[in-house]
């Protein structure tokens, strides 16, 4: 019991840590690279990646944590098929209110696009080309999850167009996407590792394009 909370007291810090960092995107060249942006999302995939790999490591953490998820043998309720969807809906939600976001809508839309294409291609090649059995066994596409992956990208979307002006979006924002990595662990749909993993790749998604935005003229 006190490794699974530990586990999960970590994963929640550490993205909670990382949507409320400041990284000085008000300063002249507001999309700039710093490596205190990498250190978040680069730590969760580390650590996904570490567990998945080593037979050890997911034996003593993938396992328990899974044991323990499915302790109470419930029905599964994946709500969660739609609640990803809702960081990245709320950028736009938000806008189409009237808050006061970090750009346009076309530079917006733009960097929305181009952060969900560099998400997909990363976690669809990772899926299929590792080939992870699922806790449930039998389907093997299980690194990384999926859900996961697009839950956290549009948290950091959310994050870097009102995180600034309206900290609490973000929060919330952050929330929810741990929300459904726990729900997918919860659903038997997927490993720790696996929610670790995507929740790093999702960010990371994200942050490449802002920091690539300049040079496309963003």
């Amino acid at each position: 019991m006190k490794k699974v909370l530990l586990i999960v007291l970590s994963f929640c810090c550490c993205t909670l840590m990382h949507a409320q960092q400041t990284d000085s995107l008000t300063c002249g060249y507001p999309h700039r690279f710093t490596f205190q942006q990498a250190i978040a999302p680069s730590a969760l995939i580390a650590t996904g990646a570490t567990i998945m790999a080593l037979p050890p490591l997911h034996a003593s953490i993938d396992v328990p944590l899974h044991d323990w998820s499915q302790r109470d043998g419930h029905s599964r309720m994946e709500v969660e098929d739609f609640i990803q969807f809702t960081p990245g809906g709320a950028v736009l939600l938000l806008k189409a209110c009237g808050l006061q976001s970090r750009h346009g809508w076309r530079d917006m839309c733009n960097l929305g696009a181009g952060s969900c294409l560099i998400g997909a291609t990363l976690g669809f090649g990772l899926k299929y080309g590792l080939g992870v059995e699922r806790p449930y066994g039998g389907v093997y596409n299980s690194f990384p999850s999926g859900h996961t992956l697009t839950a956290f990208l549009g948290a950091e979307l959310l994050r870097r167009e009102y995180g600034e002006e309206y900290p609490v979006v973000a929060i919330a924002g952050y929330t929810v996407a741990t929300g459904v990595g726990m729900m997918r662990m919860y659903n038997n749909r997927h490993w720790a590792s696996d929610v670790l993993a995507g929740a790093g790749i999702g960010i990371l998604s994200a942050s490449i394009m802002y920091w690539l935005s300049p040079y496309l003229r963003f």
